[in-house]
Parts: structure tokens; sequence; C-alpha cells
């Protein structure tokens, strides 16, 4: 997780964008094991797949919380950080009974995880969602500072726009 930070930062990606490299990280892993499921893998290919699907987990899972917190009213953090931990505690259960029910048959783990990271996708991109949008809502941002923090008081574009006209009047 640590390493993507700079990637992060070259391709400027927000909390929208990370999200969809996690699950396409997660379409990768999901994706080579359908592809693969009949072959005897080496420990080498295991470990490999392992830090990937690991990396899209930590992505999903850390920028997930990043922009829910975005989008979230004040003072209702805590509500829907709680709600959101539920659901996700809810499709991990749903995920674990999915790969149990059909033990023995990896292509069915496969498959539904691919669909899963599919269906995640089509929703980021269709569905309009936004950190800017969603911040804007929540009353996180001024209107005239899209490109700048969500955090009240830390825009510094805001604190020299104020501190100019202030100058002219």
């Amino acid at each position: 997780m640590p390493l993507l930070q700079p990637l992060q930062h070259v391709i400027k990606a927000d909390a929208v964008r990370m999200q969809l490299l996690g699950f396409l990280l997660a379409l990768l892993t999901s994706g080579m094991g359908f592809y693969y499921k009949e072959k005897n893998w080496q420990r080498h290919h295991v470990l490999l797949f392992a830090a990937i699907q690991s990396t899209s987990a930590g992505l999903l899972h850390a920028f997930g919380r990043v922009l829910l917190l975005d989008c979230t009213p004040l003072g209702k953090e805590g509500a829907f950080s709680v709600w959101h931990s539920w659901v996700k505690a809810l499709g991990t259960c749903t995920g674990f009974a999915v790969a149990s029910a059909s033990s023995g048959n990896v292509s069915t783990a496969f498959g539904v995880s691919f669909l899963a990271a599919t269906i995640g996708i089509l929703i980021l991109i269709f569905g309009n969602i936004s950190d800017v949008g969603g911040a804007m809502w929540a009353g996180h941002l001024h209107e005239d500072s899209e490109k700048g923090s969500p955090v009240p008081g830390l825009d510094t574009s805001i604190i020299i726009k104020e501190h100019a006209h202030k100058g002219t009047a």
C-alpha cells in the first residue's frame, strides 16, 4: 500500500479512481484464477496473486472509507462508518458462504468474484459517484474551492481569496 502513494500522486488519482484500481486488480486476480483453474499453480504464482489480491483489498478498504467520510454530512460520520462496516461484514460473510457452498469447484468462487468486481466498477462509473460532488453535498467544500481540501480551514485558495478581497476593500 505505501508503494502505491507515489503512483497516486503521479496519476493524480482521487478516491474513486483508486477504488477503480482496486477493482481492476481484483478483476485481474479472479480472471486469471478462473482462466487457469485447471492448472496446478506453483508457489510463486500463488504468492504473486495473493499479493495482488491483498493490494486490491487494501485499496478498496482504505479508499472506500475515504470516499464514505468525504460524502458524509457533518456530525454523522460515526453512524455512516458503522453502517459501512456492517455492509462490508455482510458482503464478506456472503462471499465466504458462496465459496464454502461450492467447495471443490473453484470456478464458482472465481466467477462470483469476477462478477462482483465488474458490478462494483459499473456502479462507480455509471452511478455518478464523485468525492468532490459528495463533499460539496455534505457541506465540506465551498463552491469556489472544488480543487481544495475537504477539511474546513485547510483550503489555502479560499484564504488567499479572502485576504485579497479584504486588501482591496
